[in-house]
């Protein structure tokens, strides 16, 4: 038998599209023809090929909302007792996304095909991270699919839900100082030199900030294309340097000690890895793939060092919380957690607790610091700009005292 994908329009002329499997062309037409489709067009699938294809080009990628309402919708209709293929099937013809319908449409074709899902799933990671295919090869082992789907939802939707307050948090003050050293850079490019041949008329003498504003406004009008040719080199010197190992942990240990963002991000991140430690542990995957799945999923070069360091202990026969007490990354707390949890026999559970501790009083911080970073950044761009409009009205007070001196 051979897996056929097909586009036909329906008895009331809508267009449908799946895959059957028949031995031949003209007997996939005809089983068609028999559920009341009329096919437009009919193309055998050759798994192997399209197999090394989706390898090669990384998969297809769809965005992290989706692939959650595909898994919700798999969950649901496996736990009502339908079989994977149909419910494959039915997801790709309701769907109204073309990425997503294509991407269902070729795990439904590999599973028709006989390969596991787990496989189908492994040949689209830019859609599926290792901790979702870990989970799904755990239920194809243990026949509780339905559960395990669940298990992903509730997975990605918390990271999801912590990942959105973190960039929440990170924007706003990002989009104000854009904001303040635009209107800075125009106040001096454009309101500035206006002025300046005002003073230079009256032949005042000016004050020491506006000498400073007015020596900063030539240099970014006589020497605009070397500093935008500067700025440039620099954004593409330091992006290829970020992209090195030695400017990863350069980049990622600034990243975890800045002031006030820099605890948020640390909590992220422990908090990720606790939690895809604690989701595989409880569904039955061996420690050792669990760590290590935790530091394929880490962001940060530190924390990835961290699980590495951990995955070795583990290997040597050590327990997971030694090298937990060792890392100034993790704290005292946390670890004394997961050693309690390693003497009762409930790694995974107490792990999944503590990622849910950290990622509460992520949420609590991000809340408290979000309701400070406004009227701070506020004070800060009345500072810049109420500085700038300042060092171009004192000159004009200069000038009023000499006009009315005797």
């Amino acid at each position: 038998m051979t897996t056929f994908r097909y586009s036909a329009r329906d008895m009331a002329g809508r267009s449908v599209s799946g895959t059957l499997q028949a031995s031949s062309q003209e007997e996939a037409a005809v089983l068609l023809r028999k559920e009341g489709k009329y096919p437009v067009r009919i193309d055998a699938v050759d798994p192997v090929s399209r197999s090394a294809e989706g390898r090669s080009k990384g998969g297809i990628r769809i965005r992290r909302a989706e692939v959650i309402q595909i898994a919700t919708q798999l969950s649901v209709m496996i736990e009502a007792g339908v079989t994977l293929s149909d419910a494959l099937d039915a997801i790709a013809r309701q769907t109204d996304r073309p990425r997503t319908r294509e991407l269902v449409e070729d795990l439904l074709s590999h599973v028709q095909a006989g390969v596991s899902f787990s496989e189908a799933l492994s040949r689209h990671p830019g859609s599926f991270s290792r901790l979702f295919i870990a989970l799904i090869r755990a239920s194809e082992k243990s026949g509780m699919m339905s559960v395990l789907l669940m298990r992903v939802v509730q997975y990605l939707r918390d990271e999801q839900e912590t990942r959105r307050r973190v960039k929440g948090a990170l924007v706003y003050p990002l989009i104000m100082f854009g904001f303040a050293v635009s209107v800075t850079v125009f106040l001096l490019a454009v309101v500035l030199p206006r002025f300046t041949a005002i003073y230079a008329s009256k032949k005042a003498a000016l004050p020491a900030p506006t000498q400073v504003l007015m020596t900063a406004s030539d240099l970014l009008i006589n020497n605009w294309p070397g500093i935008v040719a500067g700025l440039i080199v620099a954004v593409v010197s330091a992006w290829g340097y970020c992209r090195t190992a030695a400017g990863q942990r350069l980049l990622h240990r600034a990243q975890i000690s800045l002031p006030l963002l820099g605890p948020l991000l640390r909590k992220l991140h422990l908090s990720r890895g606790l939690r895809a430690v604690g989701t595989l542990a409880g569904a039955g995957v061996s420690l050792g793939d669990c760590i290590n799945t935790a530091c394929e999923l880490s962001a940060n070069s530190h924390y990835r060092a961290l699980w590495q360091g951990v995955w070795e202990q583990v290997h040597a026969g050590k327990q997971v919380s030694e090298p937990l007490f060792n890392s100034p990354l993790v704290p005292r707390a946390v670890a004394q957690m997961i050693a309690s949890g390693e003497k009762s026999g409930r790694l995974g559970s107490v792990m999944e607790q503590v990622a849910g501790f950290s990622e509460q009083e992520l949420k609590e911080q991000v809340a408290v610091m979000t309701r400070y970073i406004e009227p701070v950044m506020i004070v800060a761009m009345g500072l810049i700009i109420g500085g700038v409009s300042l060092a171009l009205l004192l000159p004009i007070f200069t000038i009023s005292r000499v006009m009315t001196s005797p």
